[in-house]
């Protein structure tokens, strides 16, 4: 089988779209009209997911599960930055169950998240407990 390249292009206007889709297909390209899907709700993995939360207010669904264990996985792993894009700690996420389906919601705070005294002080510092 060889290989497929692949051009997505998107327009505005669906007579314009229409009028390029003849065209290619007039010049023997194998074109297909995909489902229109609004490029703003469009969410990544990772970095650009991050982005993509910090430009929305308020909690967002970002992961659809098949069960309760792998949605509450995601979002610890959000919550406690160990998630690609979200190391700086500023997002919380949390998991919702919607007719059957767990799904992960996740919001940006605003700010990192607290590291307690302790963590700051260096390890020579430390006190004998007795």
């Amino acid at each position: 089988m060889s290989k497929q390249t692949v051009i997505r292009v998107s327009f505005d206007d669906d007579l314009e779209a229409a009028r390029f889709l003849q065209s290619c297909r007039r010049k023997g390209l194998n074109a297909q009209l995909e489902d229109s899907r609004p490029i703003g709700d469009i969410k990544h993995n990772g970095p650009d997911l991050a982005a993509w939360l910090r430009a929305k207010r308020g909690w967002q669904v970002v992961l659809a599960s098949a069960n309760r264990r792998s949605a509450w996985n995601a979002a610890w792993k959000i919550s406690h930055g160990t998630r690609r894009g979200f190391e700086d700690r500023m997002f919380e996420a949390r998991t919702v169950n919607r007719n059957g389906e767990w799904v992960v919601e996740a919001r940006w705070k605003g700010h990192p998240a607290a590291k307690s005294k302790d963590r700051d002080k260096p390890e020579s510092s430390m006190e004998p407990l007795f």
